[in-house]
């Protein structure tokens, strides 16, 4: 048989956001993860780990606890139709990539927001490359189920818009728009910088995260893609079958069950015996 390749594992710090960051990360790398990606969106369960006003002394110590595979900077106002609110958004982003500066990660992604227009979009796009590349950042598109760009074909037109955009790739937003992942993965390979792992069920008005397998997506598949078309990045596990699916499971059984379930898949992607 031969070698088979690894890709580092990180875990999105937004499940644990009832842990203060510094507990969240050590908690993430105790579960034996080799990377954590740091979540700086509100989500609807809970704050943001990394806020423009996270404290230094909290930085500095985070800087020292990496690697991270990313930092998260979702903005509900990227994109806007509304220029006051555009611009506000790309402001709070540039303060975001600073502290990624700070954190020592080279990588933060974007989602399109919630009341966009396309060619604002593209322009903040666009904008937000550029403010990524000056501070040594690549800036990746994380596409959202329902929104402006949702699908791999409007992920495609983003790139076309943004020279230097990148993709955050998560397949749990593509599967419910009635894309087939394992093509979506093929299609967006080579702008591809990070992978979320995530499973979905349901459309576009009805989709529910779950528990990884419980979904409609095949992740043996489009791993396979991935790891046969060269990617060595990072895979992030975003759980959020917790708030969707009334997942019960506390956050070490999660933990211990997504690092199990992703050693599962990567060995099925590869044709080997799953122990």
């Amino acid at each position: 048989m031969t070698d088979q390749i690894t890709l580092p594992l990180s875990f999105h710090t937004g499940f644990l956001s009832d842990l203060p960051v510094l507990e969240a990360v050590r908690k993430i790398r105790d579960h034996g993860y080799e990377m954590v990606e740091l979540n700086g969106e509100l989500l609807p369960w809970g704050p943001a780990h990394i806020t423009p006003d996270t404290p230094r002394a909290v930085i500095d110590k985070l800087a020292g606890m990496g690697p991270y595979s990313a930092l998260c900077i979702h903005h509900c106002d990227f994109g806007s139709s509304r220029d006051d609110r555009r611009d506000a958004a790309l402001a709070w982003g540039r303060e975001m990539m600073d502290r990624a500066v700070d954190l020592g990660i080279g990588l933060v992604h974007v989602i399109p927001g919630e009341e966009t227009g396309i060619a604002a979009l593209h322009r903040s796009l666009a904008v937000a490359v550029e403010d990524a590349e000056r501070r040594g950042l690549t800036l990746a598109l994380e596409a959202i189920v329902g929104r402006q760009i949702g699908t791999v074909k409007t992920a495609l037109a983003a790139l076309e818009a943004a020279p230097g955009l990148k993709i955050n790739f998560d397949p749990s937003h593509y599967h419910p728009m009635g894309d087939d992942t394992t093509e979506a993965a093929k299609a967006l390979l080579p702008h591809i910088a990070h992978v979320h792992l995530k499973d979905a069920v349901g459309g576009p008005e009805d989709f529910r995260f779950v528990p990884l397998g419980a979904g409609g997506i095949d992740l043996t598949a489009m791993l396979r893609v991935l790891l046969e078309g060269g990617y060595r990045g990072a895979v992030s596990i975003e759980h959020e079958s917790h708030f969707f699916a009334g997942d019960a499971r506390g956050a070490d059984e999660v933990l211990r069950d997504c690092r199990a379930d992703f050693d599962a898949l990567m060995a099925r992607a590869q044709g080997a015996p799953v122990v």
